[in-house]
């Protein structure tokens, strides 16, 4: 137990705790904790997986799915994004489950692909189960609920702070078999999901825009040692 969380653990309050099923319960979003059976054994078993998990649609059976994530920069071009949105479409019809963290750019382009395909998809969020971000997601988040779920480990009405985003990348890698990094910049949130799949046993595959051979080398780098790259 790491000292910044022994307050936490040491509050008997359950009113927040009493809200918060409420709220659930309310809007239907479903709680799963790790020892439900629910609960993805693929995610179950890397380091440091989410205690609970908030859903909202219709998750997959993730352990017996073959699961890509597809992520990428949201400052992307007009070849990654028609590239991940192809990609993430085809291997939809295919059968399989995309996974992406939905914000701008690569992430959205590969949900809308997952949808046009005909195929499930789970966003995994860096807030709440109710903090839309981004805003102007509003619609793809509704088709996304519709064709598969969203969820997070972060409590209804938590804020999209930016620390948020690196713990969510671990569990986009974590429910999925391999991930798919459509044009990272070299100091960008999609390499660290990448390098947390390559640490978690995850097949890694890369699909560069148009940078110059240092670049990257350079986001490699960062993929050291990891398996499947």
């Amino acid at each position: 137990v790491k000292k910044e969380e022994l307050p936490s653990l040491l509050d008997k309050d359950l009113d927040q705790a009493q809200k918060t099923i409420s709220f659930c319960h309310k809007y239907k979003v479903k709680i799963l904790t790790i020892n439900d059976s629910a609960y993805p054994d693929r995610l179950r078993n890397i380091y440091g997986a989410p205690l609970v998990l908030y859903v909202l649609g219709r998750l997959p059976d993730m352990d017996d799915e073959a699961a890509v994530a597809i992520v990428g920069t949201r400052k992307c071009t007009d070849y990654g994004e028609k590239n991940a949105e192809r990609i993430a479409k085809e291997y939809a019809g295919c059968g399989g489950v995309v996974v992406t963290g939905l914000a701008t750019g690569i992430d959205s382009a590969a949900a809308r692909g997952a949808i046009k395909g005909g195929g499930q998809v789970v966003a995994v969020l860096g807030s709440g189960i109710n903090v839309l971000y981004p805003a102007s997601n509003k619609k793809l988040f509704r088709e996304v609920f519709r064709h598969g779920a969203i969820i997070t480990e972060f409590p209804p009405g938590t804020r999209p702070e930016r620390w948020n985003f690196p713990r969510r990348n671990r569990i986009i890698s974590g429910l999925s078999v391999g991930v798919l990094v459509v044009e990272a910049p070299v100091k960008s949130g999609s390499l660290i999901t990448a390098a947390r799949a390559a640490e978690q046993g995850r097949d890694v595959f890369v699909l560069p825009g148009d940078v110059d051979k240092e670049t990257f080398a350079g986001s490699m780098g960062l993929l050291k040692d990891g398996a499947g790259v």
